[in-house]
């Protein structure tokens, strides 16, 4: 937690005392949630509360700030920042002085295997497996398939595009640069879909793509870390997929790996087929070691 939000935090705590039954709720809310609280309009916040937009607004002049959008930009600026580097930064400060063998050796591979099966055993809900089977429809019924990840991202976008182009041969990763995106967003049609994958902090370059593809009315699947992030406030199925504090991909991994596999079993002949031709191509063109 930086300083800003140390100070947010701390105030809210410090004056938790005197706060009325209804700021009491939105503290707790926001103390609990903050990077959540952080994408909430104040009419989003209201109905994950309850309290109202009036309430809201003369609690955040309480805390000192002079409306909801500066109280909302802080938490936004201070979210931004705690993720995904500054949590590295805060384990590597945490790590200073600890023996190496819990840092590098023994220790380092246990905590986070630990930390990835914690992630991976708390994906799984209901509300994912629905937004999951319904993702699924809408990448099978695709005219074409849009994959974009950017940054931290890109790495997922890559294996998810790379894996799929092995069963589908109407799957595109975008590059989404500037000099790139008018060649590769030309084609677009209303009846294609895009699969984003964007995790704090989120890029603007991710951000303008789901935006394109929205005001087009085309299917937008999110993977991210939060519903209220703003690439699922865009999209028509969000799965949420955390990194937990050590920022890992598992999860998001972990959610590609099924797409693929759901996909591929769809028309399980068609898909050998088609992959036993990519190998026979790979191996006449000297591919492999």
């Amino acid at each position: 937690m930086n300083h800003e939000m140390k100070d947010i935090a701390s105030k809210m705590r410090s004056l938790y005392g005197t706060f009325s039954k209804g700021h009491q709720t939105l503290a707790e809310f926001i103390l609990n949630n903050p990077q959540e609280s952080a994408f909430l309009s104040i009419s989003a916040l209201s109905d994950r509360t309850g309290i109202s937009a009036p309430t809201i607004t003369r609690f955040v002049r309480k805390l000192g700030f002079n409306g909801y959008a500066a109280f909302q930009r802080e938490l936004y600026e201070t979210q931004a920042q705690m993720m995904p580097f500054s949590q590295l930064k805060s384990l590597l400060r945490n790590s200073a002085g600890a023996s190496t063998d819990t840092v590098t050796g023994k220790g380092a591979l246990f905590l986070g295997i630990e930390a990835n099966l914690r992630l991976t055993e708390a994906l799984y809900t209901p509300q994912l497996q629905e937004a999951f089977t319904r993702t699924l429809n809408i990448m099978q019924n695709a005219h074409k398939i849009y994959i974009v990840g950017q940054r931290s991202s890109f790495s997922i976008a890559h294996y998810l595009s790379f894996m799929l182009q092995r069963i589908y041969s109407n799957v595109a990763l975008l590059n989404a640069t500037a000099s790139a995106l008018p060649s590769e967003l030309s084609d677009v049609r209303e009846d294609d879909c895009l699969v984003a994958i964007s995790y704090a902090r989120y890029t603007k370059a991710t951000y303008n793509v789901v935006s394109y593809f929205h005001r087009f009315g085309c299917k937008i699947a999110a993977i991210t870390d939060s519903p209220t992030s703003p690439i699922a406030l865009k999209a028509s199925e969000v799965m949420i997929a955390p990194n937990g504090e050590y920022f890992s991909p598992v999860c998001a991994m972990t959610l590609c790996n099924c797409l693929i596999a759901a996909l591929g079993s769809l028309d399980v002949q068609r898909t050998l087929e088609r992959m036993e031709l990519q190998d026979n191509i790979a191996i006449e063109h000297d591919i492999y070691l």
